[in-house]
């Protein structure tokens, strides 16, 4: 019985070792933050495919127009890709799209119990607090180039190395309750949430580098 069971096994792995191979899962770090990549063999040495998700989070400090404010940044993304490999080496060709959730989310800092808003100086408790975000629509188109051979023939430790572009529409928001009932407070308000976009925008162009280390099965 023991030895029917043990030879079932084997087959059953052998069975499974064409389906896998070739495929490979990897770890990186980049500018999206930290991710894992599922990377599936298409056509040997020419084209393979990747699923991949990046995450994490980062908080500074900035001052725009006079305001300061805290700005966490939040990130969260999936993408498809498609690699081409024109030489039938490691040098490849990248195109795909990103599921985008990205965001940052703004918090003023009022200072001595003002804000300083575009050189309009308010209390604190007038104002209440000041909050924006910066959001992103969910798809994003990606145009890049790297080194890699996760998805090739043969087990072992494999490598990639990528350096792209996102391109994606940012939208800004701020808001602050004490703008509903003074005019002037309201207009510096938007002038700040105008200049914020316009700092957001030169992000349209987003540069995606990133490196990672894996198993090819």
């Amino acid at each position: 019985m023991m030895r029917a069971l043990a030879v079932g096994g084997l087959v059953a792995g052998a069975a499974l070792v064409p389906a896998f191979a070739g495929v490979g899962i990897s770890a990186g770090v980049g500018t999206l933050g930290l991710g894992v990549t599922l990377s599936l063999p298409l056509v040997p040495d020419l084209l393979d495919a990747r699923v991949l998700g990046n995450g994490g989070a980062l908080t500074r400090r900035a001052t725009t127009s006079g305001l300061d404010y805290r700005a966490r940044g939040h990130v969260r993304n999936a993408a498809l890709l498609a690699d081409v490999y024109p030489f039938r080496g490691v040098f490849r060709l990248t195109a795909g799209v990103y599921y985008d959730d990205n965001r940052v989310d703004l918090t003023a800092i009022p200072v001595n119990g003002y804000y300083d808003i575009n050189g309009y100086t308010a209390p604190a408790s007038a104002v209440g607090p000041v909050t924006g975000t910066v959001t992103y629509r969910r798809f994003a188109p990606y145009l890049g180039l790297g080194f890699g051979n996760e998805a090739r023939p043969g087990a072992g430790f494999a490598y990639g190395v990528d350096l792209g572009v996102m391109w994606d529409r940012p939208t800004t928001t701020l808001n602050a309750p004490g703008a509903a009932s003074d005019p002037a407070l309201a207009a510096e308000i938007a002038s700040v949430r105008a200049q914020i976009q316009r700092q957001a925008n030169r992000l349209r162009a987003y540069p995606v580098i990133s490196v990672s280390l894996g198993y090819r099965f």
